[in-house]
């Protein structure tokens, strides 16, 4: 979440005439993440969180984020449920850009996890994996293996290389080195669905020490559903010092195994999709780096903590022999 464009209250009172969720009381700016402009509201019926999707989002996209979520809360999965409007539409505009409104979850984001947290953690991942298993809507993983070579382009010809240099000398070549290990042992035939691409611990809310919901589906595609697991292992299981924490790691696979066994062949390649996730954060947050706007209402977030992860996960998965064939 993070805030692009600007809004005044008179401009808020005026598109909730569209709506029937009350008479506007306040709303305010929300300053973490990247993607998108974000805005707590609150009005006579309740809170709601109003998203302004920016240029970076296909607004081809947008309505497989509804429906993910229109399908997930109707299957008592804890998430943000999209509001319909007085027309019967969940789509609307403000400003010239694409708009939604979506209920709003109680809870906030933990700062220190406990071994008992990342476990729910990997428990409500397997449980929405299994629970989208009828979602019929497609969206391609664009910050996926397919993305990541023009990406790696982007940053390399817009990032001058005395810039590049200051964050991690010569980081461009090891992360080129990385994306051809990687892409050279891909697996094809890992198990694939829905995955949420963003599963950080500023998108898992809790209460009471439980997990009251996940919101900020605007990565969420059809991809390898453990490389929705190993994305969360690089968020979840290093410390404050970057340092691989074994018993996080041990807790989130236990989590999600409880829910749904994860196969010889997605335990096997979990390595490289940890080492390929920890590559794709590492390019998305220092094209962001140098790209975003100084004047943007966002809080940044360094490249530098992938740089480690990425070296971590490097190590282990170059002793795997994925030459072999695992089942």
């Amino acid at each position: 979440m993070a805030v692009y464009t600007e809004l005044n209250e008179k401009q808020i009172i005026d598109f909730l005439k569209l709506y029937n969720i009350g008479k506007f009381i306040s709303f305010h700016g929300i300053t973490e993440g990247i993607e998108n402009s974000n805005f707590y509201l609150k009005t006579s019926k309740g809170e709601y969180i109003l998203t302004i999707f920016e240029k970076r989002v296909d607004q081809n996209d947008i309505p497989f984020f509804i429906n993910i979520m229109k399908h997930l809360s109707g299957k008592n999965f804890l998430c943000p449920s999209p509001i319909i409007d007085t027309k019967q539409k969940y789509l609307q505009r403000l400003q010239d850009k694409p708009a939604i409104i979506v209920s709003f979850l109680s809870g906030k984001s933990k700062t220190q996890m406990t071994d008992k947290d990342v476990f729910n953690v990997g428990s409500n991942m397997a449980s929405m994996h299994l629970k989208s298993d009828d979602f019929i809507d497609k969206r391609r993983n664009s910050l996926s293996i397919s993305g990541w070579n023009q990406l790696i382009i982007s940053c390399s010809e817009t990032i001058p290389t005395g810039t590049l240099n200051k964050i991690e000398p010569h980081i461009l070549k090891e992360i080129q080195h990385s994306f051809d290990f990687c892409k050279k042992y891909w697996p094809k035939v890992l198990p694939q669905g829905f995955i949420h691409a963003d599963m950080f611990p500023d998108n898992v809310f809790f209460y009471d020490d439980k997990i009251s919901g996940v919101i900020d589906f605007y990565f969420s595609c059809i991809d390898i559903l453990a490389y929705d697991l190993a994305i969360a292992i690089n968020a979840w299981c290093f410390d404050d010092n970057f340092v691989f924490n074994d018993k996080k790691f041990n807790s989130l696979i236990t989590g999600y195994s409880s829910i749904r066994k994860l196969s010889k062949a997605e335990l096997f390649y979990l390595p490289l999709l940890s080492q390929a996730a920890a590559m794709r954060f590492l390019l998305t947050r220092l094209y962001d780096w140098f790209h975003t706007p100084k004047n943007t209402n966002v809080i940044l977030k360094s490249p530098k903590e992938y740089i480690t992860k990425l070296r971590y996960h490097s190590k282990i998965s170059n002793n795997q022999n994925y030459n072999q064939s695992i089942k």
